[in-house]
């Protein structure tokens, strides 16, 4: 079989990547509501950081393991990653989380909004209040990612299991209260797939400034030289 070019592999993994994950992540709650909520509200918190940690070391030495446009944006900013590839890591992760969404209202139903990630009405949660969780939470998402994953000096075996921690913790923490995306992606397929985009735009702007500041404040904290992506 031929081995794609190197920009295509880079897109490829970021597109398989980002369907597993949010496959996974939106599964869980999704199976829960299914079950009448037996399987607890932590659940969805926990499949997130394991197959968040599992792509991670799939395909974190091809693509970075970005699996996130506002990661992506971020990481570029501070020349990690170079900017003509932005475009199609972009497209391939939300192209993933389209396909994740629908496979999963496929194959379990539509409950639970299809595991969208939602600020918490029903709970008093405003949009507001879930934009600026989603932004604090990208904001200590990206300067963990940075110090331990893009860092050359911090290159190590368990940054995978590190940061699938973070967002587990993230996720049980506040996933019952704005949805805890920190993503783009994570939330698009699902919400699509739900027929619901209303509250879209929170994941939108909340990550993408929450990890633009992430990544400033890495850089900031580690003393960080602006250096392109070898």
């Amino acid at each position: 079989m031929r081995v794609l070019p190197d920009d295509l592999r880079r897109y490829a993994c970021e597109f398989f990547g980002t369907y597993f994950l949010v496959f996974f992540a939106a599964s869980a709650p999704t199976v829960n509501g299914m079950l009448g909520g037996v399987l607890g509200p932590w659940v969805g918190g926990v499949s997130s950081g394991v197959a968040l940690a599992a792509v991670i070391y799939a395909i974190g030495y091809t693509s970075g393991a970005h699996v996130n446009p506002a990661l992506s944006i971020a990481a570029a900013l501070i020349r990690h990653l170079e900017w003509r590839l932005v475009p199609g890591y972009i497209l391939s992760q939300m192209l993933g989380s389209l396909g994740a969404g629908f496979t999963v209202l496929a194959l379990v139903g539509p409950y639970n909004a299809v595991g969208s990630n939602l600020p918490n009405l029903e709970a008093g949660v405003t949009p507001l209040q879930a934009l600026a969780s989603e932004f604090i939470l990208s904001v200590v998402l990206m300067w963990v990612v940075a110090a331990v994953g893009l860092d050359r000096r911090a290159h190590g075996p368990l940054a995978g299991l590190v940061v699938g921690a973070l967002v587990a913790a993230e996720i049980i923490v506040f996933g019952a209260f704005g949805g805890a995306a920190m993503s783009p992606a994570r939330p698009f397929g699902p919400q699509l797939a739900s027929g619901n985009l209303e509250h879209f735009w929170i994941y939108v702007v909340g990550p993408v400034a929450g990890m633009v500041v992430g990544a400033y404040l890495y850089r900031l904290t580690h003393n960080a030289r602006r250096e392109a992506e070898p």
